[in-house]
């Protein structure tokens, strides 16, 4: 089977991205598949806080031209985090040398992992509409507040503008129903118009136990997994790995070849 590659991002930070990339991840780690999960927040990475991990490479050592097996540091058994560094400007500005380094290492990446998660960065530069295109599932979480819903319109724009994506997926976080979520999708929609197809994915409701998790350096899911946000967090990541594989966007990161299962051992 080739790599499932899924993109996290968001118009607006601060809207639980990195949360739901990294509970997503764990979840496919314990389903027995191997996780790479990938900080590529350029401005201010976090994922390994969240895991209460303390990595000693980050995605600048890779830059450098340290080798992948050096700079991946192992969660678990199935989960390996391939850290961010905060202020990173190579990653955040991502010019030729960053990139063509990026996907040099694909393919060793693509033989070694059934899944790969990206926390991509909030906003609309070049390095979000980047890894945001990288490979089949492009995420977007978006919550009810004004200014989140009016900077998920921006990005979802330029992603139809800018890059070859053509659908996403969008999970309404922080919500207190399903039927909540639904009329804020809907508000994305009308707002966005018809750039590209939106894709309602999941809610996952407003959760107490998630700032609990983020101060204890655990998953959600880990911590509380009876908890609204785990349940919601499961059945999101289930329908992730039943959904058939898409076909790549045709990204400059990832492209079909290097999707294919050609690539794997």
């Amino acid at each position: 089977m080739p790599v499932r590659v899924i993109s996290v991002t968001s118009g607006k930070g601060g809207v639980g991205k990195s949360h739901l990339a990294v509970n997503v991840a764990t979840l496919c780690a314990r389903a027995g598949h191997r996780v790479l999960v990938f900080d590529a927040d350029g401005g201010l990475s976090n994922v390994d806080v969240l895991l209460g991990a303390r990595p000693a490479r980050h995605v600048g050592h890779l830059l450098d031209g340290a080798a992948l097996d050096v700079v991946l540091h192992q969660v678990s058994s199935h989960l390996w985090l391939l850290a961010g560094a905060p202020g990173e400007r190579r990653l955040a500005h991502l010019e030729d040398h960053a990139r063509q380094v990026l996907t040099s290492v694909w393919a060793e990446v693509a033989d070694r992992f059934d899944v790969v998660v990206v926390d991509v960065g909030a906003g609309v530069g070049d390095d979000v509409l980047f890894f945001a295109s990288a490979g089949q599932n492009a995420l977007v979480v978006i919550t009810d507040e004004p200014t989140s819903l009016a900077d998920a319109v921006v990005l979802v724009q330029a992603l139809a503008a800018k890059t070859p994506v053509r659908e996403v997926d969008v999970v309404v976080n922080c919500v207190r129903t399903e039927r909540s979520a639904q009329v804020v999708f809907a508000r994305l929609q009308q707002a966005a118009g018809h750039c590209l197809r939106l894709r309602f994915a999941s809610n996952i409701p407003d959760d107490q136990n998630v700032r609990r998790a983020a101060m204890a350096g655990k998953p959600l899911v880990e911590l509380a997994p009876t908890s609204p946000a785990s349940r919601a967090f499961e059945r999101l990541t289930q329908a992730l790995l039943a959904a058939p594989p898409r076909r790549p966007t045709g990204g400059v990161w990832l492209t079909e070849s290097q999707l294919s299962s050609e690539h794997r051992s």
